[in-house]
């Protein structure tokens, strides 16, 4: 097969542009949720965020910050759409180069590499539209989040490796000669740990195929401690985290010493949730087996199922190889017991992408003429997964958390604290903000979860000084035993001894102490809210004395026994019937917000307002029960009172 550079230019620039021009179109204009607000603010401010730091991405970002259009956010949702682009042209390569040049020692040249450069190349693109229209996979190019740079350094991984461990490369030597494929990979797979640990999932695959092509020998484990070098010299980008550590803005875990560095790096505050159980495990793989299939939309994944015949039969090493990718990185997910599980499983469906190219072979081997024409009809398929998908991940429109957000700040007065543990839906937007669009300022707003962590003790001494000094022997004495326990965990949740209750008790009453001197001790100066999941948390509970007024988004700390006037508060959103957790918790709390103010007003006989908030929360859920039961006690109420 003659060489084609012209012919591959271009389809490589298809492999990138045909993506990125639909990913624009479904790009976030904002933020978005979860971690979409903390990941803008840290680069845009050169921050440290949540672990394990993703150092490269937040510098990357920062580059794309610089950027003459949009907001910061946007530009940052930009940069995603633009890296998961790349990440499908290295995707295109790495298919280009497995069909035409990978040949591993002692097997036969196929009968694929008989095909024609647009026979290749067709299926390689068909191949790469596919896996760029998958549902997470598009997901990851919409908005702000390190899974796009994750996907990119797990394509080029694969590809590198692959490139140095095939006889097309390199010659085959007694000695550590031409070496340079290999030191490149090394350093990029250095690189890929600082923005992601779940690299990780490649390691078994990797070291399978590099022992199966190269043997046991002296010079294979000479070559990986060489390698080590370049390998270590991509990981110390991590130093950042060192360098940043007293960031103005957001210094999550405050890595200014080794101790918090380590914990940091090594993300020792989410190992609670990894192998927590056999019940958690099995409740993530149901999850992925279940969703797997509508990943790609069903007919590309039915292509896949040849694919890994014919795989096995151009090379049962490169098989093994892909298989063992796949396998590992479910295994590995699905103990991880968090919500948003998607993003751990990018590796299997890029392998899934690999199997479907594959497929395509499979089906051009028994194509008898006209292949490179017939060729073309591949691609078509493509647009299985992108009509399917397309409203399924299109963040256009999605003005959901911002709005949400704003209509928190327009619920508090001037000097106001807040205290939440809403992350996903509007905390980690107030970081963005506040700190990079420099709105509502004087609120002060503390996380109740991040409270349990020490290094957030520094972040409110930093931000809040005036909050953290009226405070300060409460502060002081929870963060003693906050320490203890962030020590010896184990020691905590799971008391032996009556020694081990006993300090379970402290920092219980410790943290009850705080939370309670942040509302006496402000109160006189500062409006104390809260938001409606404080108040649901039974065992936690303080402000014992004060009484509860429901005002916009938030609840208020009030000492006053009658009745309050005070402005509605005006909301601006969009009701949507999406049914996702995101998206019900965000209208629940609109509707909850409006039923909870309705029946304040009705104990003071407040009873056309309280209906018309009742018919507010009736638009948000038509055909809610308790919202009709709540209007007739009104009419019944006015009845009454005539």
């Amino acid at each position: 097969m003659k060489n084609n550079s012209g012919l591959k230019i271009v389809y490589q620039i298809l492999s990138f542009l045909i993506p990125f021009i639909i990913y624009l179109s479904t790009l976030a204009p904002t933020v978005t949720f979860i971690d979409s607000g903390e990941l803008a603010a840290v680069a845009s401010k050169l921050g440290v965020a949540h672990p394990t730091g993703y150092p490269l991405f937040t510098v990357l970002g920062n580059i794309f910050t610089k950027l003459p259009f949009g907001d910061e956010v946007y530009r940052l949702n930009f940069m995603c759409a633009v890296i998961s682009s790349a990440a499908l042209f290295m995707f295109f390569n790495l298919l280009v180069f497995i069909m035409k040049f990978q040949r591993f020692e002692g097997e036969p040249v196929n009968e694929i590499y008989k095909f024609s450069d647009n026979t290749v190349f067709n299926i390689s693109l068909a191949s790469v539209l596919i896996l760029a229209f998958s549902k997470t996979f598009w997901d990851t190019a919409n908005a702000i989040e390190v899974y796009s740079l994750h996907t990119f350094f797990l394509v080029t991984n694969i590809y590198l490796f692959l490139k140095a461990n095939s006889l097309n490369t390199k010659e085959k030597t007694p000695e550590l000669q031409n070496e340079k494929p290999w030191i490149l990979f090394a350093f990029i797979l250095g690189l890929s740990f600082t923005n992601h640990l779940s690299t990780i999932f490649l390691s078994v695959g990797f070291l399978y195929l590099y022992f199966a092509v190269n043997g046991f020998g002296k010079i294979s484990f000479m070559r990986i401690l060489y390698l080590s070098v370049p390998f270590l010299l991509g990981y110390s980008f991590y130093f950042y985290l060192f360098v940043r550590a007293e960031n103005p803005v957001l210094s999550w875990g405050y890595p200014h010493n080794f101790e918090n560095f380590w914990r940091h790096f090594s993300g020792k505050q989410f190992s609670v949730w990894m192998f927590s159980s056999v019940e958690n495990a099995g409740k993530q793989f149901s999850y992925f087996t279940k969703n797997y299939p509508s990943e790609f939309f069903y007919l590309p994944l039915l292509i896949a199922i040849p694919g890994i015949y014919e795989l096995n039969k151009k090379s049962r090493k490169l098989f093994m190889f892909t298989l063992l990718l796949f396998v590992f990185c479910i295994l590995y997910a699905i103990n991880y017991d968090i919500y948003d599980i998607d993003s751990y499983f990018l590796l299997a469906f890029i392998v899934t992408a690999i199997w479907i190219s594959f497929g395509f072979v499979f089906f051009a081997k028994k194509i008898k003429s006209n292949i490179a024409q017939i060729s073309f009809a591949f691609i078509l398929i493509a647009l299985v997964p992108l009509f399917q998908n397309f409203s399924k991940v299109d963040e256009s429109k999605n003005y959901f958390v911002k709005d949400f957000t704003m209509n928190v700040f327009r619920s508090a007065p001037q000097n106001s604290i807040i205290l939440s543990s809403q992350w996903d839906f509007w905390l980690s937007s107030s970081i963005y903000q506040q700190y990079v669009k420099n709105i509502r300022t004087d609120l002060v707003i503390i996380d109740k979860e991040l409270l349990r962590k020490s290094w957030y003790m520094h972040h409110i001494k930093i931000h809040y000084p005036e909050i953290y000094n009226k405070s300060r022997i409460e502060f002081e004495n929870y963060l003693t035993e906050l320490i203890k326990f962030e020590n010896n965990t184990v020691h905590y949740t799971n008391p032996k001894t009556e020694a081990d209750r006993q300090d379970l008790l402290k920092i219980q009453t410790s943290f009850l102490n705080l939370l309670n001197s942040l509302v006496d001790k402000n109160y006189d100066e500062r409006n104390f809210f809260t938001t409606f999941e404080i108040e649901q948390e039974k065992n936690e509970r303080f402000g014992k004395d004060y009484a509860r007024v429901p005002q916009g988004l938030l609840i208020r700390y009030s000492k006053a026994k009658t009745y309050e006037e005070i402005p509605e508060t005006q909301f601006d959103f969009t009701v949507t019937d999406i049914d996702d957790y995101h998206h019900t918790f965000l209208m629940n709390a609109y509707y909850n917000s409006y039923l909870s103010r309705a029946n304040y007003l009705m104990n003071y006989s407040k009873l056309n307002e309280a209906e018309a908030l009742i018919n507010k929360a009736i638009e948000i859920k038509p055909n809610a029960p308790d919202a009709k039961q709540l209007l007739q006690k009104v009419s019944q109420l006015r009845s009454l009172s005539k």
